[in-house]
C-alpha cells in the first residue's frame, strides 16, 4: 500500500501475513531482557570518586563517577545474559546530576529496561542516597561481539 501527498510518495507499506513473530533474544545474549527488568546496585562513594574543584566546600561525588555507576548497573542487566564472544560498550547518555553525595556515602543505582532495538538497549536510571534523589536521566549500551584473542 502506498501514502501519497500530491503524487509524492510519503509511505510505502507491505501488510506481513502469516502468525505474529515470536520475540527472539539477540544472537549476542543467551536470553532477552524484557522491558521493566530492573536492577539496583550499591556503591560507596570513595575520595577516588570526588571532585574538589568548588573552593571552601567538602568534596562530592563528580559527574562522570555518576555516569559511571549508572552505565555500569545497566550494563550488569545485560552482563547476565551474554553469549560467549559478547561485550556491551555504553553509546548514550542524558543524564542529570541533581545533588551532592559525599566520601562514606553510599549511592543506590537503579536501572529499568526501557527499550531494545536490535544490538541497541536503552535504559531508565536512577541514583539516590538516603532515598533522596541525586541524579536520573537515561543511557544505552550497544551489544558488541568480541573476537577470541
Amino acid at each position: 500500500m502506498r501514502l501519497t501527498d500530491a503524487g509524492r510518495i510519503v509511505a510505502d507499506l507491505r501488510v506481513r501475513r502469516g502468525a505474529a513473530r515470536v520475540p527472539r533474544p539477540h544472537p549476542l545474549l543467551r536470553t532477552e531482557p524484557a522491558p521493566g527488568t530492573t536492577y539496583t546496585r550499591l556503591f560507596a562513594v570513595t575520595a577516588a570518586d570526588t571532585t574538589d574543584h568548588v573552593p571552601d566546600a567538602e568534596p562530592v561525588l563528580s559527574t562522570p563517577s555518576l555516569i559511571a555507576f549508572m552505565e555500569d548497573t545497566a550494563a550488569d542487566i545485560l552482563r547476565a545474559r551474554f553469549a560467549p564472544g559478547t561485550a556491551s560498550l555504553g553509546t548514550w547518555i542524558g543524564v542529570r546530576h541533581t545533588g551532592p553525595a559525599r566520601t562514606g556515602q553510599e549511592v543506590t543505582v537503579t536501572a529499568v529496561v526501557a527499550e531494545a532495538r536490535g544490538r541497541r538497549y536503552l535504559f531508565d536510571v536512577l541514583a539516590t542516597v538516603d532515598t533522596r534523589p541525586i541524579g536520573d536521566g537515561q543511557v544505552a549500551q550497544t551489544l558488541i561481539h568480541v573476537p577470541p584473542a
